[in-house]
């Protein structure tokens, strides 16, 4: 009985795998937080009639093919023209990059909007919650700047996870990380809890999220009541898929 009980385990282990990703750890994800590379920016948006400085943060992601930079698709909620009611910025536009909180140091600049779409109306946070992706092709890639690596497989109840990231009242240095663990997965998004205390989440949107490894799992959303959001990687998985083809 014994024996059986074994080989059956080990059957289990073998399928829990085989569909699964190779688990890597990076090597940056094993060091102090001090020594990380720099791998967060903060967004400056600028059109034809304001600017907005440090809203929100953004980052690389290596899609194995392509080199893309991302952010929070809820800036829009900011954006004040009365024109702009779609995901899509317009001719108003004059520059869109992501710099080092300060504003000193590395730097870049977006390119082509991937998934620009105006017939996709901004609403409000509980519709964008499902999508809250802006995808963009950079037109630098800076040097010695970390490139996250997505995890496809779907983050575990009670897992730990991780947010990197600058927040509003931040006037430089590093970002702060915040660890928390997923609650509950509606699908498109994760319910999370904060485990890290006295954390100002104010202006940490468009945070990468990442698992032990550093391998990234989403995208900081927002907040409901006491659950903190995360957009998984679903939504970027399907415009990936659609690049590729």
């Amino acid at each position: 009985m014994k024996l059986r009980l074994l080989l059956f385990a080990s059957f289990a282990v073998l399928l829990s795998c085989s569909d699964s990703e190779e688990i890597t750890k990076e090597d940056w994800a094993g060091k102090p937080v001090a020594e990380w590379p720099d791998m967060v920016f903060t967004n400056k948006i600028e059109f034809v009639d304001t600017t907005y400085t440090e809203l929100g943060n953004a980052f690389l992601i290596d899609t194995g093919n392509d080199t893309l930079v991302v952010t929070c698709k809820h800036v829009f909620l900011a954006f004040k023209h009365d024109e702009l009611m779609t995901i899509d910025p317009g001719d108003g536009l004059i520059s869109w990059t992501a710099g080092m909180k300060g504003g000193e140091g590395k730097a870049v600049k977006f390119g082509k909007m991937i998934n620009k779409d105006s017939s996709e109306e901004v609403g409000h946070f509980n519709t964008l919650k499902v999508r809250d992706w802006l995808i963009f092709e950079p037109e630098n890639i800076p040097d010695d700047v970390e490139l996250f690596k997505i995890r496809w497989r779907p983050v575990q109840k009670g897992e730990t996870m991780y947010s990197y990231g600058w927040t509003h009242d931040q006037e430089g240095g590093s970002p702060s990380l915040v660890k928390m663990e997923m609650f509950n997965n509606p699908g498109p998004y994760y319910y999370i809890r904060t485990l890290t205390e006295n954390v100002d989440n104010k202006g940490r949107s468009g945070s990468p999220v990442f698992d032990a490894a550093g391998h990234l799992v989403g995208i900081a959303s927002g907040a409901e009541g006491d659950m903190g959001v995360v957009c998984n990687v679903n939504y970027l998985k399907k415009y990936l898929d659609n690049i590729e083809e």
